[in-house]
């Protein structure tokens, strides 16, 4: 082919097509994934990689991260829909689709060096359909088929609580995950703590998006409680119903009398989904936290089992704890 006879679509059965949906379908196979040997003999040296939270990847860190994923327990993954463009005598460009825990388009870019075909560039794109912000009127409405559910915390959970993490540098101040052996590290640490630590994920198609969790002083029969969600997910009302399931469970399965929770002054969809949930202020912390060089005050709330319930349409349960 002549310089001008690029790009072309390759034909699915042609070889060249074949080569590249092989290899690529070589790096969903767990025992390629798992492989430092394998990975470096399918990644090119120059390998990137933008993540869906839009974080960047050198061919060190995916490998890193790759060796830390856990076992898919639900069937392998598929390439599936490929388009193969050949860009050049040396370069294909495939694109495709993955059915997974959250559905997503993919793009990856492969390059021929020395009679070997290795992926240099990846992105994968989360295809999920958006769901608009609800209205204030029709926050405690959702459909009944409601993709978004809550359940247990796992320890499978950590990638996804990584790229939660990942998401927005507000999340510091939630805790410490910003890679992904700490991601492991924070789930793994509310695990070990389950009869104080009631964490619960909020999920799409099983996937980790958010956690709600009670903190619980059984002795004095309350909790305290708190919440996040990956920037991603936010304005979709999923922490407010999220924290209703949990208030919930707490009152009602765990017996709890009183829940409390603490939150910023300036924190107004925090303070939302406190006060739409029933939580009452009881008081100011003056001051409390420095935040970029200022003082910020902390609103104390609680809630009692006595108290009213809101009209809140909780998440409904994926597996009970």
């Amino acid at each position: 082919m002549d310089f001008q006879d690029f790009p072309v679509a390759l034909r699915l059965d042609s070889s060249l097509a074949q080569v590249i949906i092989d290899l690529e379908q070589e790096l969903l196979d767990p025992s390629r994934r798992s492989s430092v040997e394998e990975l470096k003999r399918l990644l090119h040296p120059w390998f990137r990689e933008v993540g869906a939270s839009g974080r960047n990847y050198d061919r060190e860190s995916i490998i890193a991260q790759l060796a830390m994923e856990p076992i898919r327990q639900s069937g392998p993954l598929k390439v599936a829909n490929p388009v193969a463009l050949q860009l050049a005598g040396h370069l294909v460009l495939l694109r495709w689709h993955l059915h997974a825990e959250v559905s997503s388009e993919r793009s990856s870019l492969w390059i021929l060096e020395q009679d070997r075909w290795q992926m240099i560039f990846h992105q994968g794109t989360t295809s999920s359909a958006p769901i608009p912000a609800s209205t204030p009127k029709a926050e405690a409405a959702a459909s009944a088929g409601d993709e978004f559910c809550v359940r247990p915390l796992e320890p499978s959970d950590a990638a996804a609580v990584f790229e939660a993490f990942s998401s927005n540098p507000d999340m510091k101040r939630q805790g410490d995950a910003d890679t992904l052996q700490k991601a492991h590290a924070y789930v793994q640490a509310l695990l070990e703590d389950r009869k104080r630590q009631r964490a619960l994920a909020v999920t799409i198609e099983d996937r980790l998006v958010g956690l709600v969790c009670g903190t619980v002083n059984q002795s004095n029969e309350n909790a305290w409680v708190w919440y996040w969600m990956n920037q991603k997910y936010r304005g979709r009302s999923l922490a407010t119903r999220a924290v209703a399931s949990l208030v919930d469970y707490l009152f009602g399965e765990l017996g709890l009398y009183r829940l409390e929770l603490g939150l910023r002054a300036n924190n107004a969809s925090s303070k939302h989904v406190a006060e739409s949930n029933g939580f009452l202020r009881e008081g100011i912390e003056r001051g409390k936290f420095l935040v970029d060089g200022n003082r910020i005050d902390v609103y104390t709330y609680a809630r009692l089992r006595t108290d009213p319930a809101p009209a809140v349409n909780a998440l409904p349960w994926s597996r009970q704890p």
